[in-house]
């Protein structure tokens, strides 16, 4: 019994004791080096021993010149003079936005009830160096233009690509607005396999178009690329790339950078400027076509103008055929269509006419032109359409032969003194006595019939008319109809749920073309405000939709998020305020 009672006071002295003795709260932090590079990023640590409770950070100070991500947090039991406690280690990734020397700390933990404050450390930020090369790095940026020196309104890419290892991920770009370029991605993102220095990495290409519309000497600011490295737990035999089920350690931050780029760009020479020049640059070409050539008088030909090519699209002129005698012109609305390939935009512009001749003869159409800047030749340049001859011939006209039967032929004196010709019978008989009229039932149904006939071109002509002039009306009121349709149709696609930016800005920009009868390709947010201000919306609202759109190319650029998610701002307000103040 004594023996038992022995072994039972060992046991709690040995395995008891210590476990419910705790060592005094004590809380600090820790970097993990004392200087660091501008696109590095430092492990900060605030460890909490001693705790008996869950305890909550209060506060780090000297955090505001960072961005702070936090890694969680990892727990550990420690023996400090024989007493067992509890190790909590909160840790966090600081990535410097700025050059110069930090106090970091202290940090303030709430345990037990209490506030405990650790220690501070001083963090040295100094400018990116040669550092470790490129190739070594598990993910890195590069950035080039198609064309350093341009002209204004001339379009050059801008091609990103990001090189990672399969260990990156969590990869986000941060965006970037050049003043007085404008920034349009082509196409979607793509990626491939690619290698560098003799190592393999995943390549994502991006390709944007800028377009200059002042000239001056402009920095493109590098684009800056966030992303979390995932260090292997232990090594592997197979290939990295080939290993299905890697071991990742927590992630660490990784910011790196692009290299800055310089844009010219160059005023368009006023020497040879056409007078009618409408800021057109690029490439372009002009096909035209008369069809039919040769046709009756109030018949009509249609002609065909189509302006095509690569440049700003959005400038081609809606062209016009001078007045001509004998011709009634009736001009169709011009079609715009533009597509963003590997060089930029590309678009074109068609153009009809109905030409109507008012008398016979051959007709001529004269050529119509437009002008631009030709940015290969550096020169300007007027396209003109080929001229038409319009072949116009006489309209068939009925005629009547009217001939007497059996009539003998007559000399030239019998041609000269016509009798008075039998022209036809009377559909009536005309009749003689009394009997002829036992069928006059007969007749009078006849009658009614007869003049229901005569009366039938009438009716006919009658109900044509209004037809036409019911269908003119309805013409009349297809715009109107189709602007009234315009946004129930944008809440109802806007209202299906969440939209990617590039989606919600086509929604924005088919609205802006129903709901103000435009045919724009491709609305920026700058042209969207002076159409609404020209339609009579107030500039605040104008703005707000441009603000919006703005965000939204921008979530676009930086492939973040969906529509309503990328921008903080509710559009149905903005398109109601919009249906309210327009004319």
């Amino acid at each position: 019994m004594n023996r038992i009672s022995l072994l039972t006071s060992l046991f709690v002295l040995i395995f008891l004791v210590p476990s419910i003795t705790w060592a005094k709260i004590s809380v600090s932090l820790k970097l993990d080096r004392s200087q660091t590079q501008l696109v590095d990023s430092v492990q900060l640590t605030v460890s909490v021993i001693g705790s008996r409770d869950s305890e909550s950070m209060s506060e780090i100070q000297g955090l505001m010149n960072f961005d702070v991500k936090s890694a969680g947090r990892a727990s550990q039991s420690v023996s400090i003079n024989g007493k067992t406690s509890l190790k909590i280690d909160h840790i966090f990734y600081l990535q410097p936005q700025k050059i110069g020397t930090f106090q970091i700390g202290p940090a303030r933990v709430l345990a037990d009830g209490k506030h405990y404050t650790s220690n501070t450390a001083k963090l040295k930020v100094v400018k990116p160096g040669k550092g470790q090369p490129e190739r070594l790095k598990p993910v890195f940026i590069t950035a080039e233009l198609s064309r350093d020196t341009v002209y204004v309104e001339e379009q050059t890419v801008y091609t990103l690509k990001v090189y990672r290892r399969p260990n990156v991920g969590k990869l986000r770009l941060t965006p970037f607005e050049i003043e007085n370029i404008s920034l349009n991605q082509i196409g979607e993102q793509t990626s491939y396999r690619g290698s560098h220095d003799g190592r393999e990495y995943e390549v994502i290409e991006l390709r944007y178009a800028l377009l200059p519309t002042k000239p001056g000497s402009y920095v493109i600011n590098p684009a800056v690329l966030n992303s979390m490295v995932y260090d292997p737990r232990k090594s592997s035999r197979r290939s990295f790339w080939n290993d299905p089920f890697p071991s990742f350690s927590r992630g660490r931050p990784l910011r790196v950078s692009s290299q800055a780029m310089q844009l010219t760009v160059l005023p368009l020479p006023e020497a040879g400027k056409p007078q009618d020049f409408s800021g057109l640059v690029g490439k372009f070409k002009m096909q035209s076509r008369l069809e039919p050539a040769s046709l009756k008088t109030g018949e009509s030909a249609t002609l065909t103008v189509s302006v095509s090519g690569q440049g700003n699209v959005n400038r081609i002129p809606d062209l016009k055929i001078p007045e001509l005698n004998q011709i009634k012109i009736y001009a169709d609305k011009p079609m715009l269509e533009s597509a963003q390939d590997g060089e930029g935009t590309r678009g074109s512009k068609t153009m009809k006419w109905a030409l109507v001749p008012e008398k016979e003869g051959r007709l001529e159409v004269p050529a119509v032109a437009v002008s631009f800047f030709d940015t290969e030749t550096q020169r300007y340049r007027t396209l003109k359409s080929s001229p038409y001859t319009l072949t116009v011939l006489s309209g068939e006209k009925e005629t009547i032969n009217i001939s007497e039967p059996n009539a003998a032929p007559q000399n030239d004196e019998g041609a000269q003194k016509q009798t008075i010709r039998e022209l036809g019978r009377d559909i009536f008989p005309i009749h003689t006595a009394l009997q002829g009229f036992k069928t006059a039932g007969r007749l009078d149904l006849e009658n009614l019939l007869l003049r229901a006939l005569l009366g039938l071109p009438l009716i006919i002509y009658l109900g044509t008319l209004g037809g036409l002039k019911l269908r003119r009306n309805s013409r009349a009121g297809q715009p109107d109809l189709m602007a009234k349709k315009a946004a129930r149709e944008f809440f109802k696609q806007y209202r299906k749920g969440e939209l990617p930016p590039g989606r919600l800005l086509a929604l924005i920009r088919d609205y802006l073309n129903r709901r103000f009868g435009l045919s724009y390709g491709a609305l920026t947010p700058r042209e969207s405000v002076e159409i609404l201000i020209l339609q009579g919306v107030g500039r605040e609202t104008a703005e707000d939709l441009q603000n919006a759109m703005q965000q939204l190319e921008i979530a676009e650029y930086t492939g973040q998020g969906t529509g309503t998610a990328a921008v903080d701002i509710d559009l149905v307000p903005i398109i109601k305020r919009i249906e309210k103040e327009s004319r």
